[in-house]
C-alpha cells in the first residue's frame, strides 16, 4: 500500500469520526495487524523511492552543469537562423540556377554551413541582400555576374562605414570609377558568403601569407617576383615579421604606387621596419641601413621633398631604385642584382659614371677597419685632427685676447698722473 493510500485512509477516518460525534470506532484485531504490516511496507517503499530520486539527481547533475556552461543563444542569432531557414527552404535545392540578362546561368544553391565560422555568422541573408523581399524575387539588379558582385559589394559599407569611406580614395576605387570593372571590391578579397578577415593586426589568427595569396588572384606576376624575393621566401617559410602586400599597400587605402608621392615616401615605408632597432636586432641587421641613407645627400633631399613638395619630381635615388620593388634580393656587397641596379641608376644623374664609380660606394653601413680600413683611418684622423686644430686656435685666440686686454690696462696706468 502506498503512502498516498495510507494518507487517504487516515483522512477518511478523520471525516468519519467527525460525522459520528468526533469518535472513531475501533477496527477489528485482524484488520489492525494487516494495517500495521501495510504501513511497514509503505515506509520501505518511501525510502526506496527517495533513494532512487537521489541517485537520479546525482546522475543528471553533470548534464545540467554542462547545459548551464553552454553559452546562451542570443535573440538576434535565433532570429537570423529562423530567417535564413526560410531562404534555405529553396536555396538548399540542388540544381538551382539564376539566369542573368546576359544569358549566363548563375548557380544559387547554398550550403547551409557556408556561413558557419565566417565573420558574418549570425547575420540574416537580407542584411546584405537588402533588395530581395518576398517571392518571387524579381529580375536581378545586374546584367552579368560581375555587375552582381559590384552591386552587392556596395552593401558592405552599410555596416563597415569607416572602411567604406577609406576605400573610396583607394587606387581600386579610382579604377572602378574609371570603368575598370576588374578592379578589386570587397567580395574579391573577403569572399561573398564565407567572409574571412585578412589583416593580422586585428586578427592574429590569420595566416601570414593570406593577404599575399589573395592579391595573387589578380597580381599573379608581381606575386611570383615577390615570392622569390628575400621577403617572400621568409614569408612563405612562416616568418610573420617580414612585410607582405598590405604592409606597403594597405588594403582599404592602397594608393597608386606609380605616383611621385608614393616614390618619395618609399624610404619611410622601408624605414618602418629597417629603423626598428628591436625588430632588426632579432635578425642581426643594423639600423644604420636607414640612418645612413637619411643622413647622406640622397636621403636628406628625398625626405625634404616628401615633406615640402610631394608632387614635385626629384632624381635622387630611393630604396627601390637599387634594391628593387618586389624582387628584393639580400643586401650583400657582392649581390649581382644590386650591383646591376646601381650603375644604371647612378648614370641617370652621373652620366660619366663607370663600374668603378658604383663599386666605390661603401653602402649604408658605417665604415670600419674590416670593411674599409683606409677610409676608417682617414675618418678617425680627421676626427682627431680637426678638434685639435680648432682647440689650438681657440686657446691661441683666447691667450692673444687676454694679452691684448692686459697691455691696454697697463698703458692706461702709465698715462694717468
Amino acid at each position: 500500500m502506498s503512502h498516498r493510500c495510507i494518507s487517504g485512509n487516515r483522512s477518511r477516518l478523520w471525516r468519519t469520526a467527525a460525522h459520528e460525534g468526533g469518535r472513531a470506532r475501533p477496527a477489528p484485531a485482524g484488520v489492525q495487524a494487516k494495517t500495521g504490516r501495510s504501513g511497514f511496507r509503505g515506509r520501505i517503499g518511501i525510502s526506496a523511492a527517495l533513494l532512487a530520486l537521489a541517485l537520479a539527481a546525482l546522475l543528471l547533475a553533470p548534464g545540467r552543469a554542462a547545459a548551464q556552461e553552454q553559452p546562451p543563444v542570443s535573440p538576434a542569432a535565433s532570429d537570423a537562423a529562423a530567417a535564413n531557414a526560410a531562404c534555405l527552404t529553396c536555396h538548399q535545392q540542388q540544381g538551382l540556377y539564376l539566369t542573368l540578362p546576359d544569358g549566363q546561368s548563375l548557380p544559387v544553391t547554398m550550403d547551409s554551413h557556408l556561413l558557419d565560422g565566417s565573420m558574418h555568422e549570425g547575420l540574416r541573408c537580407q542584411d546584405c541582400h537588402t533588395d530581395i523581399e518576398g517571392y518571387p524575387h524579381g529580375a536581378p539588379p545586374a546584367e552579368d555576374f560581375r555587375d552582381l558582385q559590384l552591386y552587392y559589394s556596395q552593401s558592405c559599407a552599410d555596416c563597415h562605414t569607416d572602411e567604406g569611406m577609406h576605400q573610396v580614395d583607394s587606387v581600386h576605387a579610382q579604377l572602378q570609377a574609371a570603368g575598370v570593372r576588374e578592379a578589386a571590391v570587397c567580395a574579391d578579397c573577403h569572399g561573398g558568403h564565407n567572409v574571412q578577415p585578412i589583416n593580422r593586426t586585428t586578427h592574429p589568427e590569420v595566416s601570414p601569407t593570406a593577404s599575399a595569396e589573395i592579391c595573387a588572384q589578380c597580381h599573379s606576376g608581381i606575386y611570383a617576383a615577390f615570392e622569390a624575393s628575400v621577403h617572400g621566401e621568409a614569408l612563405v617559410s612562416g616568418n610573420s615579421d617580414v612585410p607582405t602586400c598590405i604592409t606597403c599597400h594597405p588594403a582599404h587605402t592602397a594608393t597608386d604606387p606609380r605616383t611621385l608621392e608614393f616614390r618619395l615616401k618609399s624610404p619611410e615605408m622601408c624605414g618602418s621596419c629597417h629603423a626598428d632597432k628591436a625588430l632588426m636586432a632579432k635578425y642581426g641587421i643594423s639600423t644604420d641601413v636607414f640612418d645612413t641613407y637619411v643622413a647622406d645627400f640622397h636621403g636628406t633631399t628625398v625626405m625634404m621633398f616628401s615633406k615640402t613638395h610631394p608632387e614635385q619630381a626629384t632624381n635622387k635615388a630611393v630604396c627601390i631604385d637599387c634594391h628593387g620593388v618586389h624582387d628584393i634580393a639580400p643586401a650583400t656587397r657582392d649581390s649581382t642584382q644590386i650591383q646591376a641596379n646601381i650603375l644604371p641608376r647612378c648614370q641617370e644623374c652621373h652620366p660619366d659614371a663607370t663600374t668603378n664609380f658604383a663599386a666605390s660606394w661603401l653602402g649604408h653601413y658605417a665604415p670600419n677597419m674590416q670593411t674599409a680600413p683606409l677610409v676608417t683611418a682617414v675618418t678617425w684622423f680627421y676626427r682627431i685632427l680637426i678638434p685639435m686644430v680648432v682647440g689650438f686656435f681657440v686657446v691661441y685666440i683666447g691667450l692673444d685676447l687676454f694679452r691684448h686686454i692686459k697691455d691696454r690696462r697697463a698703458h692706461r696706468q702709465e698715462v694717468q698722473p
